[in-house]
This record gives structure tokens, sequence and C-alpha cells, in this order.
């Protein structure tokens, strides 16, 4: 058997099930009753290829993954005290399945606090894209720089008119750390303090794109999605690093989307990796 079979029947499932998904056109793919307790908030399967075109290179950078999520909640008090879990599986070519998880049990005693305890995601790693949706499989080198999930407690409090501030207390590798979010209206800052300094994070959403920027001890990093005109979307992303004084990570293409509704999404894109010294065709299909 060739070493990457069990991947490609894997691919050929996961393109069939987004086909036949595409053509019925009935895929419900968030808020799924189960029952009057529980409820499926998100389902997603994404297929994404890479292709090298003109490497300075022998080696062509190619590869091809899948990832599937889904995340559940199921209320023990209506509109009061819920469980939230997550699970996710990506099989990139060349590496180890990923598997990423989550539970956490969600009070709300108001309309205006949360208040979250479990393995979750901090208030920093809010800014990035949650793994149940299709732009984490698309993640940017600057937001990979924001730390996953931790084990902890999380404080929300809305105050109203868009502006909300998120408190939490994770683990860090046996370290209790303090993290801060704050959120007005389309900016978002988060920043938390460890054993490795301090690490700052702000973004800037918008519709159908957003600007990050990131900083800790060692690296700046800036990232953008950024509508160019219907269906179009420029992308860049970058890293510096502060001890080597130069750049480190630098990415820029250009985006085609398929289309902006329904229930099978997509695009293809072209671009230029410059620690790859590689131009890349990407083929992007996901509910």
């Amino acid at each position: 058997m060739y070493p990457h079979t069990s991947l490609l029947h894997f691919q050929k499932l996961t393109f069939l099930m987004l086909l036949f998904i595409g053509i019925n056109g009935k895929a419900q793919i968030e808020n799924i009753p189960i029952s009057k307790e529980v409820t499926v908030d998100r389902l997603y399967i994404g297929l994404l290829t890479n292709t090298g075109l003109f490497d300075h290179t022998t080696d062509l950078h190619n590869f091809s993954s899948v990832q599937f999520g889904t995340r559940v909640r199921i209320a023990l008090l209506p509109k009061r005290f819920y469980i939230r879990s997550f699970g996710v599986l990506t099989k990139t070519q060349g590496q180890t399945l990923q598997i990423l998880r989550s539970y956490e049990a969600i009070l709300i005693p108001s309309e205006k606090i949360s208040i979250h305890l479990g393995v979750m995601a901090t208030p920093t790693t809010e800014i990035r894209p949650n793994p149940t949706t299709w732009q984490s499989q698309i993640e940017t080198n600057a937001e990979k720089t924001i730390i996953g999930g931790r084990p902890g407690i999380k404080f929300k409090y809305n105050f109203g008119e868009e502006f909300i501030v998120s408190y939490g207390i994770h683990n860090h590798d046996a370290d209790l750390v303090n993290h801060l979010k704050v959120e007005y209206k389309q900016l978002v800052f988060s920043s938390f303090v460890d054993h490795n300094g301090v690490f700052i994070a702000a973004k800037w959403k918008f519709q159908n794109g957003n600007l990050l920027a990131t900083g800790s001890r060692d690296t700046i990093t800036f990232s953008t999605v950024m509508p160019i005109a219907p269906h179009y979307r420029f992308y860049a992303d970058s890293a510096y690093s502060k001890a080597l004084r130069k750049h480190t990570y630098f990415e820029m293409g250009l985006r085609r989307h398929f289309r902006e509704d329904g229930p099978l999404k997509g695009f293809l894109s072209l671009g230029y990796n410059h620690p790859l010294k590689s131009v890349q065709g990407s083929f992007f299909i996901h509910i």
C-alpha cells in the first residue's frame, strides 16, 4: 500500500460528503437540536490542499489536510447552566493526527454575567478562530502564535453597547496566569503575563476580514484578510524576530471565494511564501 493511501481515502470520503451536502443544500451546520436539552452548536467539515507551483528548491511544498469538528451544548438549567464541549480532528499529510478538545461548565446568573469553568479558551485564545470554524483550518501564522485553550476559570461581564470585559485565571504548565480581554464593537484587545513575559494581541474585525497584531518578548506578528472586490480577498502574514532583528516569516496572496452563502463554501488562492521561496496555489472547500 502506498504511504498516503489511507489519507487519500480519508480525503475522498470528505470530498464526497461535502459534495453530497452541497448538492442537497439542506445542511444545517449550526444549532442542530438533538433533544430538548442537547444542541449541536456547530458541525464543521473541511478539505484543504496546497500545491507548490514555482519553488527555488527541487522539493515542491505540497500537502493536503482534512478537519472535522463539532461543538455540543447541554442545558442542565435552561438559560442558566450549561455544559459545553467540542472535539476536533485534523489530519495533515506528513503529520500526526491532531486532536483538540474542550469541556466547560457555564453558569449565567444574569444577562450581563457568565462564569466558565473547565478546559476551554482563555480570554486571549478567544481572539483566535474557534477550532470548529473554517477560519481555524486556514489560520494565519500570526493567529497561531496566540495560546490555545487551558484549564481554568473565566468571567465575562457585558456592559452593553457591544462592550464586554473577560478575565480568566488559567494553568500554564503548572503556573496560574491572569488573562484579560476587552472587546468594544469591532476592536478586541487581550493580554497575559507568564514566565516568558508579556503577551499582547489586538484585532480589528470588519465584514469578511480583519487586522491582527501580536507581540511577545521575542516576536512581533501581523496578519490581515481584506476584501478588495466581490468574492476576492487579499491576505498578508508576517513575523519579526526581535532577537534576530529581521523578518522571519512573510506570506501574501489573493483568494477567490466560490460563494458567500449556502451550505458549501470555499476558495481558490494563489500566494507567495517567502520562507519557502515558493509560489503556492490552494483549494479549500468546507461546510
